[in-house]
């Protein structure tokens, strides 16, 4: 439905005649008949006000087709780090309409993204408020709670960090949907982290024969280092190397061992091994890690620069210079130059 068409099935809805539109938008009542017949469009500039007289958004006054607003909504959450509540609001309410209908899964999908994106910009905004009010002098064991739980980070209690729960619904998918390799995938680190080793080594025997053999090296690697193995652990990340040593994600597992044990500088030269090693369209992961560890050691220059060639790499490999994901990045960098 062209703009013109749709003004007048909205003003005869609202009951109004051209000249009440006409005189609470300030124009002539002959440009309003205009815009009914086509002849003429609305300047860009009174979209907003037509918007709001009618109670609608400015996407609903185009008409856009579902397919076309489900692109709309993935471009939007990919492009923007925070969206406003209108712009939520009204992905919202268009996605929980598609429920309705026979083929909801992509609705699904993107309704989960849409509010694990709120989820995220809510976090990062209440990190910034807990570290000012902590900064500030409130240093109550409220405000210690809000800054770990926006990060993330781990309970001291095993009733709030355990992830039992996670488990449960992985162990019901998997007896409705036993060849999703994915489910196996997250649920076994989530084992491994509860110290679940024996239900671990269970499910990575019955994965043996159908999953990628380095993926099983990784999983009985992780088994091990949870029991306290090391020596038995080392070895297998040896003979893991003998086989897959031209594999990039091998060694990305193995800079990740490194850095969970503090071995910065062997975990950085294995992440740069890794991002060496693959192919365009190259992951960010390695560097986004390398970036870690600099910041973690205090040296923030090096930190910098990794970010900049981050941004560089989006630029090249992924054709993506602007938006949500460029920003952070930015922003990253801004904050260690102050530093």
């Amino acid at each position: 439905m062209e703009l013109g068409k749709k003004i007048k099935q909205l003003r005869l809805n609202k009951g109004v005649t051209q000249e009440a539109l006409a005189s609470d938008l300030g124009v002539t009542c002959q440009a309003v008949s205009r815009w009914e017949n086509e002849t003429t469009m609305p300047d860009i500039s009174l979209l907003p006000d037509i918007s709001v007289y009618f109670g609608v958004s400015i996407d609903e006054l185009f008409e856009f087709t579902e397919e076309s607003r489900f692109e709309r909504i993935q471009n939007m959450l990919n492009e923007k780090s925070v969206l406003s509540d209108t712009e939520f609001n009204n992905a919202k309410v268009f996605l929980e309409k598609q429920l309705n209908k026979d083929d909801s899964i992509d609705a699904l999908k993107l309704l989960a993204e849409l509010y694990t994106h709120r989820a995220k910009a809510s976090n990062t905004q209440a990190v910034e408020y807990a570290k000012s009010a902590l900064q500030c002098g409130d240093t109550s064991k409220a405000m210690h709670n809000i800054l770990r739980d926006a990060y993330g980070s781990p309970h001291t209690d095993w009733n709030y960090r355990n992830r039992h729960e996670l488990i449960d619904f992985y162990y019901n998918h998997l007896a409705i949907y036993p060849d999703d390799l994915r489910a196996y995938r997250y649920m076994l680190p989530a084992l491994v982290a509860d110290g679940r080793t024996d239900e671990a080594r269970s499910l990575i025997n019955n994965l043996r024969n159908r999953e990628k053999p380095e993926l099983i090296f990784v999983f009985d690697v992780m088994v091990l280092r949870r029991e306290g193995k090391k020596e038995e652990s080392e070895a297998l990340i040896k003979e893991m190397l003998s086989k897959y040593a031209d594999s990039w994600y091998v060694w990305a597992i193995i800079a990740d061992f490194k850095a969970e044990d503090c071995e910065y500088d062997e975990a950085v030269e294995c992440y740069e091994k890794s991002f060496q090693l693959q192919t365009a369209p190259r992951y960010t992961d390695s560097l986004e890690a390398i970036a870690d560890i600099y910041e973690i050691k205090r040296e923030y220059c090096k930190a910098v620069e990794t970010y900049q060639r981050i941004i560089e790499l989006l630029k090249t490999d992924w054709n993506v210079t602007f938006g949500a994901t460029v920003n952070k990045y930015i922003r990253k960098i801004e904050m260690l130059k102050e530093r």
